[in-house]
């Protein structure tokens, strides 16, 4: 019942930050292909609850990464914007190379070994460990319906902010975004910081 009201409680968020969850990105929510993106939750959510599955099909609980900033990224081998901004997560990690920050590239995919063929053997990623999860299962707690989809989760497991498109992940201010997020910004910050951006626009 919780982590019900909890996923309720995502929604309303998403209904209310992005105007329409459901919505087509492109038309209806604020988009330039950067960090800027991202919109920012103003009480963060917790999202501990939530498991994936590693290469080995063990569960991996988000709680078990707390502690570290995590950006959970959620894509599939049949969507080629997700192929297209995968190796640039990798180099993100091997660049960033942060005990207390940590990429989570989760395939929804049914079919694993497909997943598998294009992270291991098309990309050669090795910054990025392989995780997994059925849509039916996260979209309990996150949107699946846009892909790629990015989560930014906070060192308590709570969900601070999402982005659901494809962005530039190799920019300075990716890197400046998350040396931020680990200094200890705060979600209010952040959200003032988008405000004044968008003003300025």
């Amino acid at each position: 019942m919780i982590g019900r009201a909890k996923s309720i409680f995502f929604l309303v968020f998403l209904l209310t930050c992005s105007m329409n969850v459901f919505a087509n990105h492109d038309s209806n929510e604020v988009y330039d292909g950067t960090i800027n993106s991202f919109r920012w939750l103003k009480t963060p959510l917790s999202v501990n609850h939530v498991t994936v599955k590693d290469e080995h099909g063990e569960n991996v609980s988000i709680s078990q990464f707390n502690g570290k900033i995590v950006l959970l990224n959620l894509w599939a081998s049949w969507c080629k914007p997700c192929i297209t901004e995968l190796p640039a997560l990798d180099r993100l990690q091997n660049r960033m190379n942060r005990s207390d920050f940590v990429i989570l590239a989760v395939t929804i995919d049914e079919d694993i070994n497909a997943a598998k063929a294009v992270f291991s053997d098309k990309l050669k990623l090795k910054g990025l460990g392989f995780y997994r999860e059925s849509a039916e299962v996260l979209g309990q707690d996150f949107p699946v319906d846009v892909l790629p989809t990015s989560i930014i989760i906070d060192r308590q497991g709570q969900a601070m902010g999402l982005l659901r498109s494809n962005i530039n992940w190799d920019e300075e201010r990716t890197d400046l975004l998350i040396n931020l997020l680990v200094s200890g910004s705060s979600t209010t910050s952040l959200i003032l910081d988008q405000e004044q951006h968008s003003q300025i626009q």
